[in-house]
């Protein structure tokens, strides 16, 4: 989002729970929204990627080995405390470097 012109958006606790936000921090959640200025002209300015990573524990390389599929791994990467695509860009949108409304493009939400 362009810093220089970027705004406050307001969301319920319900719409961002429905959006995937922990329960626990909807009270704290800040989200901005594109407007667009003559530094940007759209509401962006430069651009940010979203990653989701793996490190390849001892038990999810056997899960692996034991021909486990995707949903095996995903769930215990979640155990693990790694982000999924989806949560890497929510924590980018609460950082403010980009919009709620680029995360669902961009993860089909």
């Amino acid at each position: 989002l362009c810093p220089q012109c970027k705004e406050e958006e307001s969301l319920s606790e319900m719409q961002l729970a429905e959006q995937g936000f922990s329960a626990d921090k909807l009270a704290e959640i800040k989200l901005f929204k594109p407007v667009g200025c003559t530094h940007c002209t759209g509401g962006y300015k430069g651009r940010v990627g979203i990653y989701e990573v793996i490190k390849i524990s001892p038990t999810i390389a056997s899960i692996i080995m034991e021909g486990g599929n995707s949903l095996d791994i995903a769930n215990q990467c979640q155990k693990e405390g790694y982000n999924n695509l989806r949560q890497s860009g929510l924590i980018k949108a609460m950082s403010g470097m980009t919009s709620l409304e680029e995360i669902n493009r961009v993860t089909s939400a």
